[in-house]
């Protein structure tokens, strides 16, 4: 699959809210992401994680907007915009820049800048 379809199909998976589906089918087990914090995580499993415990800090997405991809040999970027509200009662837009590298037809990294 090429790079081009891999960014236009994981695109499209978040926009539809399917954030798992896409790590299930895009990301590669032993994926590395790096958060804008320098947090980093390594494999599948503490992707998922992640996702988990942030979710769970939650208590609405009010809205979530993502950009086309932009695509070069082996990497694509797309800009993530997200209304949130936590359970904690603060309201946020989180706007960050996702940067993702493609090896052989998956997801090998990923990296997010934002301002915290």
């Amino acid at each position: 699959m090429k790079i081009q379809q891999i960014a236009e199909e994981v695109v499209e998976l978040i926009r539809d809210g399917k954030n798992k589906e896409a790590k299930d089918t895009f990301y590669a087990d032993d994926i590395v992401s790096v958060e804008g914090n320098g947090y980093r995580l390594e494999g599948i499993e503490a992707i998922h994680q992640k996702s988990i415990d942030w979710m769970e800090q939650l208590s609405e997405v009010h809205s979530v907007s993502v950009s086309e991809p932009l695509v070069s040999a082996d990497h694509f970027a797309i800009s993530i915009k997200m209304d949130i509200s936590y359970k904690n009662g603060h309201r946020a837009i989180m706007d960050e820049i996702a940067v993702y590298g493609v090896d052989d037809g998956k997801i090998v990294f990923e990296q997010f800048f934002f301002k915290s």
